[in-house]
């Protein structure tokens, strides 16, 4: 048996990662940064709501940076804003900034409305709210609603999501000094990518201390705007009697984030005795600005209710459904959106690109259906409006899809470079579009740059025969790859011998043996060919 050939004998080629990701990068700035703040940036501060003094490491700047950045990707991911009716949008922003006047802090604040039927409510840093139109719908006056948006006001001017971060960085902190390692986009199953710091700021659950401020100084500032304070004591009561009852739809919502308790409506009880009696109602008010809201909203369930048969493939209930929808409210994307889907679905491509066109027009801003016309136009050869759908879509929201689909386009065009990075931007999703982005990456570079995804050594072995060692740096399945062996001997006569190796599985090193006597000749290896890559 022949003895292998040691490492220090053969041709080195320097090993280099496939795909750069950004995991590592992410980890080192997050090290960095709790480093830094270790070193003397934390320090206390007066909570402007409360007037106690408290550690603070996270800046007033990062907190507008944050909330300016996150806002768009957040509400885009969960349904983007409810237009359909532009009366509700200017209420509810009239009565937040209303509430928002009284606060002790200075922000920029910006409230929305969520074309999303689950009962919901959040807040950014730096002022940025949000509440869904199924919240909306359950309402049933102004001083709810004040309620509602005034809790997270003083979420924002309390700094509630900032001291989130801070305990997220302490731990990682404590975490990094004691050298534990730690474990390391939500419409329609679509794959958002560069929206995790909203998202996890948005999951988080506030603690009870930052719930009962919020109650207690959201009392206070309604009082200061003009609104009767017990409606958001009769609001957390009716929300106490939903989470008793077990209702679905708030318990994925609001209480997620916002549990209720008996605890909190008697302490909230005990609160508004002590402020001024009276203030606005506005019952009547509410209910004529969300007439349309409330008359329309068998048409939302009708739509949720054609989501879940598409998604179960029962396409002709999905139909009916959507239909439905449509005839109560006709002035509604979503909609036409889901109508689209549906053709898509049947391979209708001509009719799907109809209805996501229809979808546009009644709501230009939101990602979905720009996403979707630009993948069925991609399929279709509609090169132009594709690249064009397909890129205001990522203005709005960053997914896999759009990237792997103009990644499509830029190859299919001869752009390799801009394919390649519109790949790797796509294959930054860890789900089955991005993994499906990774497979078309190592495919492109595997064609036009070969010897790039696979690293070869080489040297003699004991009976002076060429052993070649191949690597494959990708995290994909090389089949049949070429190499050529080319011995070029002291009066400069080259001499060109072909090798194949069958497979490498993703990462794997193997090791020819030509047979090739390479004497004193001057010896190269290249790999000139790979037929084929296999999906992970």
């Amino acid at each position: 048996m022949k003895n292998p050939v040691p490492k220090s004998e053969l041709n080195p080629v320097p090993q280099r990662p496939f795909f750069s990701s950004s995991v590592n990068a992410i980890k080192l700035t997050s090290l960095l940064c709790v480093t830094f703040l270790l070193q003397g940036l934390a320090g206390c501060a007066t909570n402007p709501v409360t007037g106690k003094s408290e550690l603070s490491i996270v800046s007033e700047a990062w907190e507008l940076k944050t909330g300016a950045q996150q806002y768009l990707p957040a509400r885009q991911s969960q349904g983007g804003d409810y237009v359909a009716d532009p009366a509700v949008q200017a209420y509810v922003q009239e009565v937040g900034n209303k509430v928002a006047a009284v606060s002790e802090r200075s922000l920029p604040y910006e409230f929305s409305v969520i074309n999303d039927s689950t009962p919901n409510a959040w807040a950014l840093p730096g002022g940025k709210i949000a509440i869904n139109r199924g919240l909306l719908t359950e309402l049933d006056s102004e001083a709810e609603l004040a309620a509602v948006l005034v809790h997270e006001v003083v979420h924002a001017a309390a700094k509630h999501s900032a001291k989130s971060v801070q305990r997220a960085v302490l731990l990682q902190a404590a975490v990094a000094a004691t050298g534990v390692a730690a474990a390391d986009s939500d419409y329609s199953g679509v794959a958002v990518i560069g929206a995790s710091a909203g998202a996890a700021l948005l999951s988080s659950k506030y603690g009870r201390d930052a719930e009962r401020e919020s109650d207690l100084y959201g009392m206070n500032y309604m009082s200061r705007a003009g609104y009767d304070p017990q409606g958001a004591v009769d609001l957390q009561r009716t929300f106490v009697d939903l989470k008793d009852s077990q209702q679905p739809d708030f318990l994925q919502g609001l209480f997620a984030s916002h549990p209720p308790s008996q605890e909190r409506l008697q302490a909230n009880r005990i609160h508004v005795a002590n402020l001024p009696a009276g203030g606005i109602q506005g019952r009547q008010r509410y209910r004529d600005v969300m007439q349309r809201l409330t008359q329309t909203k068998p048409g939302y369930k009708a739509y949720d209710e054609a989501k879940q048969a598409l998604s179960d493939n029962r396409t002709k209930a999905a139909r009916r459904l959507v239909n439905q929808a449509i005839d109560i409210e006709p002035n509604e994307g979503h909609f036409f959106a889901l109508l689209g889907d549906i053709e898509a679905q049947e391979n209708k491509l001509g009719a799907a690109d109809t209805a996501f066109d229809q979808a546009i027009a009644l709501n230009p801003n939101f990602f979905y259906p720009l996403l979707r016309s630009g993948v069925v136009n991609e399929k279709r050869g509609r090169t132009s409006k594709a690249k064009r759908h397909l890129n205001r879509s990522l203005e709005l929201l960053q997914t896999a899809q759009a990237y792997g689909a103009l990644g499509a386009i830029a190859e299919r065009e001869g752009n390799t470079q801009e394919a390649e990075e519109l790949y790797a931007k796509a294959a930054t999703d860890g789900g089955a579009t991005g993994q499906a982005a990774l497979t078309s990456l190592v495919t492109l570079r595997s064609k036009e740059r070969p010897e790039s995804v696979v690293d070869l050594r080489w040297g003699t072995d004991t009976d002076g025969t060429l052993v070649i060692e191949a690597t494959n740096t990708t995290p994909r399945s090389l089949q049949v790859i070429d190499l050529q062996v080319r011995l070029i001997d002291g009066q400069g006569n080259r001499r060109s011998y072909n090798q194949r190796i069958t497979i490498l599985s993703p990462n794997q090193t193997r090791r020819l043996a030509t047979g090739l006597q390479a004497g004193p000749n001057q010896v190269q290896v290249v790999v000139t060919g790979i037929q084929r890559v296999l999906g992970g």
